[in-house]
């Protein structure tokens, strides 16, 4: 009996890449879209094993939004697991460039996945971006479940580029509900929201570009414990947004989520907690790790939203990292890719 094979969207990238790993370690074949053929030869030579025995291969798919763009890639799978969204809040026009390719991506992917007849399930990465209620932040004492939304308005999307990337995870992840409500198909869906998210990069990284090179939320990691963040300098930065989630067990996440009962389709919230960076710095400064921001402030967790992540640990079997050892895990990953000096 063959594997299961799942296709993966995005898996060149920092969260997809660490999805399309933790399949391949459930032993699952995986079929990754990728826009061009360049990271083909990266991901073949990072799985010589899973190559060999034909369990990777890839759908050259140069545009999400471009209709009918998945229909050939999803042709024999089980699953769909997709990952690739843009993360980026500047933007002349937020609503062309944030809010209409993130809906019109996730519901190409969903009319694609309609034509697949053995499909079971599909997930979506979404975001804590489509829950939480950013005009009330920082919302002491509430905790944020799976059944609050973001209220973003189209008015408030095409304010800036902060609020279009709130409004395009929650505008793409309702009409992934919307959508698949309205069809009813045989398959299940699970869609995910992390917070931050933070972690060992294993995707292929430009490392003649430093820490630039490393995307968004890895960029501001680095940059706001090592004292750098403009706002914040010489001292370890506050985060905007406290709640934060292992990359791993995002990862995770996607693979337990595909061997859920049938029938079952959820929205999870992903996060270990509320954390100021300076919170993951313990290990570190007691190693006298060298390179780090001068000691900035620890979180009163009191001041702050918290988030009911019962789902996750008791559906989805997720005993979430701890913010310390993400921190810990991603400082010794660069050192080793050669991004911060030993």
């Amino acid at each position: 009996m063959s594997k299961p094979l799942v296709l993966v969207t995005g898996p060149s990238g920092f969260v997809g890449a660490n999805v399309f790993h933790a399949l391949l370690s459930a032993g699952y074949r995986v079929r990754g879209t990728l826009r061009s053929a360049k990271h083909i030869s990266f991901l073949k030579n990072k799985y010589p094993a899973a190559d060999a025995a034909g369990d990777i291969s890839f759908a050259i798919v140069p545009d999400l939004q471009a209709p009918h763009a998945l229909d050939e890639a999803v042709k024999d799978v089980d699953y769909v697991c997709h990952v690739a969204s843009p993360y980026f809040t500047s933007a002349n026009d937020p609503w062309a460039e944030l809010v209409l390719p993130a809906v019109d991506g996730t519901k190409n992917v969903l009319n694609s996945a309609l034509l697949a007849p053995n499909l079971k399930r599909v997930t979506v990465l979404s975001s804590f971006a489509s829950v939480v209620d950013l005009e009330k932040n920082p919302r002491p004492g509430y905790i944020y479940t799976e059944k609050d939304w973001d209220p973003v308005t189209e008015q408030l999307a095409r304010k800036d580029g902060f609020w279009g990337y709130h409004a395009s995870k929650t505008f793409a992840e309702r009409a992934a509900w919307e959508l698949w409500a309205k069809e009813k198909p045989k398959w299940d869906l699970v869609t995910f929201c992390p917070p931050m998210v933070y972690g060992p990069p294993i995707h292929e990284v430009d490392t003649s570009r430093g820490i630039d090179g490393l995307g968004t939320s890895l960029k501001r990691l680095f940059t706001s414990i090592m004292g750098t963040d403009p706002n914040f300098k010489p001292n370890v930065a506050v985060p905007g947004l406290p709640a934060s989630v292992d990359v791993r067990d995002v990862a995770k996440a996607h693979v337990n989520a595909l061997s859920l009962p049938s029938g079952v389709s959820e929205r999870f919230l992903l996060s270990q907690g509320v954390n100021y960076f300076e919170d993951g710095l313990a290990g570190l400064r007691a190693k006298g790790e060298k390179g780090l921001g001068e000691p900035g402030k620890k979180v009163n967790t009191a001041d702050h939203f918290s988030l009911d992540t019962t789902q996750a640990r008791e559906k989805l079997g997720i005993d979430f990292i701890p913010f310390q050892q993400t921190v810990e895990d991603t400082w010794a990953a660069a050192k080793e890719l050669g991004l911060i000096s030993a």
